[in-house]
């Protein structure tokens, strides 16, 4: 079959599609719907891009502050924190720094005995040593009974009933040094009752059975002997866990031997050289020097409180103060003289010129500072005071 041929004409129109003439009205619509849009978006991309430009151009704060915030509860050593006038957080940053700078003056204060035992009378203890002028600020943290009023974190007696403080020696430092203030730590050495049944170090009986100092029912108690290493340990852990928690002075009291009798020298502890002079006062500096080092891997510095009446004795075997039998051991510490005045308040300032002279005398060049104890006031203390100073010796006091 075959197809027809047919022409096909086809009709083209000049039109284009895409450009479609308008008329004025739509003209007029699609430009007012133009500016319309234009502003939408002006408004739109103002309100949106502000934000985003301002968030990277302080993107470095931002990221900054967020990380403190992070680390406010966790804050090392160094304390230093972002300062901001944002008051919108819910938490403040912890401060590890004293909110007013340390005092320098160098005399010392001494709270009462418990003062440390919690937060509030430690609080307390410090408005009033305030008013002392004195720049550091002493803590009994081991008192004569063995006490410890601090929580210790050294083994044998962490769990122990030796732990009678609510606070760390970390955190007694810090409200310390927030007050302006450096903190120093007393502990008594080797008068001590409790220890001994924990720690061990305590006196034995050559025969048996534990050593105290008078018989049971008329109150005797034990002490730790300066002669067992259990002691040298134990003190030794003190003072380096002290200066490791910040305290700049650590003052050892009580390094001295019980009131022994004849018989307990001879018989009941015949295995130790307790007859022997230069063996008793070795034995004694074993203990300080032990402390010594524990305070001193720290950078704190050692004191030694005597009793200033049997330290000025020209004998002192056998008192508080035979270790004071080696002068050239004195200078390898502080001293700490205390002073109990006695007799007429006329005669304040030649008796504390008196004692002042002596124990310069027995210091043999030590560095040697003074502890007014005994409630002196009015005249009599101020008569006192400038008898020492004029003796060019530092003045400690306290409660």
């Amino acid at each position: 079959m075959k197809y027809k041929k047919t022409n096909i004409k086809i009709k083209r129109r000049k039109i284009n599609l895409y450009n479609k003439k308008k008329s004025k009205s739509r003209q007029a619509l699609s430009w007012i719907i133009t500016i319309v849009a234009a502003c939408v978006l002006g408004v739109v991309g103002y309100g949106i891009g502000k934000p985003i430009v301002n968030y990277f151009q302080n993107r470095e704060q931002y990221t900054s502050d967020s990380g403190d915030s992070w680390n406010s509860s966790d804050s090392d050593s160094s304390g230093e924190s972002t300062s901001s006038d944002d008051t919108s957080g819910t938490s403040e940053p912890v401060e590890s720094e004293p909110s007013t700078p340390l005092s320098t003056d160098p005399r010392m204060y001494v709270l009462p005995e418990n003062a440390a035992a919690n937060s509030a009378s430690l609080s307390s203890a410090l408005a009033a040593a305030k008013d002392s002028g004195c720049g550091i600020i002493v803590v009994t943290l081991k008192d004569e009974n063995g006490n410890l009023y601090y929580k210790s974190g050294i083994e044998s007696v962490k769990d122990s009933e030796l732990i009678q403080g609510a606070l760390t020696a970390s955190q007694i430092c810090d409200q310390i040094t927030k007050a302006g203030l450096t903190p120093a730590a007393k502990i008594s050495t080797l008068m001590d009752s409790t220890a001994p049944k924990i720690t061990g170090g305590g006196y034995m009986i050559v025969s048996g059975g534990a050593w105290l100092d008078d018989y049971p029912d008329k109150g005797g108690k034990r002490w730790l002997s300066p002669f067992d290493q259990k002691t040298l340990d134990y003190i030794g852990g003190i003072t380096e866990e002290l200066s490791s928690a910040g305290f700049r002075h650590i003052i050892c009291t009580n390094t001295m031997y019980p009131a022994f009798h004849g018989i307990d020298i001879k018989e009941y502890l015949s295995d130790l050289p307790l007859s022997d002079k230069d063996k008793r006062v070795e034995a004694l500096w074993n203990v300080v020097d032990t402390a010594k080092k524990g305070a001193e891997k720290n950078n704190a510095q050692l004191w030694l409180e005597l009793d200033g009446t049997s330290f000025v004795k020209e004998k002192k075997s056998g008192t508080a103060s035979e270790l004071a039998a080696n002068t050239e051991k004195l200078k390898t510490v502080g001293i700490i003289a205390d002073y109990s005045p006695s007799g007429k308040v006329d005669d304040a300032y030649n008796n504390a010129k008196d004692f002042a002279a002596k124990a310069k005398t027995s210091s043999n060049g030590a560095k040697l500072a003074v502890l007014i104890k005994g409630g002196l006031s009015g005249s009599a203390l101020s008569d006192t005071e400038r008898a020492f100073k004029e003796a060019d010796l530092e003045i400690f006091s306290g409660k």
